[in-house]
């Protein structure tokens, strides 16, 4: 977590106020963060499930993750109707406007990905 007195938090600030885009990246920025959302696009997941589907991705990584994205609002975090312990994880509203964002992002990767190439 970056301070808000740190030169970094302030010149983001600045650049996020000059640039929409970089601020829409900065909210999906992170290794696992937008993988996350995909996932979360097609359904509401448990902590174990995303982890199954990510095996690459660390608990601890995980966990780290998906608190950032419900602290900037993009998912929710909601107790399970069955079990008070057991958690899922779903978009938000403001998640759920990243609809468009996302596929688009993911439409140019399957155009442009130079992986597939090789």
């Amino acid at each position: 977590m970056i301070k808000t007195t740190s030169t970094n938090y302030i010149n983001a600030q600045t650049l996020h106020g000059l640039c929409d885009a970089a601020y829409t990246l900065a909210m999906i920025s992170g290794r696992w963060k937008l993988t996350l959302l995909v996932k979360l696009r097609e359904g509401n997941q448990r902590f174990s499930e995303l982890k199954t589907q990510l095996p690459a991705i660390t608990e601890r990584v995980l966990a780290l993750q998906l608190k950032e994205l419900e602290k900037s609002g993009l998912i929710i975090k909601k107790a399970s109707a069955l079990k008070s312990k057991l958690y899922h994880y779903e978009l938000s509203p403001l998640g759920k406007s990243l609809d468009q964002v996302i596929q688009s992002l993911s439409d140019w990767g399957k155009i442009n990905n130079l992986q597939s190439e090789l």
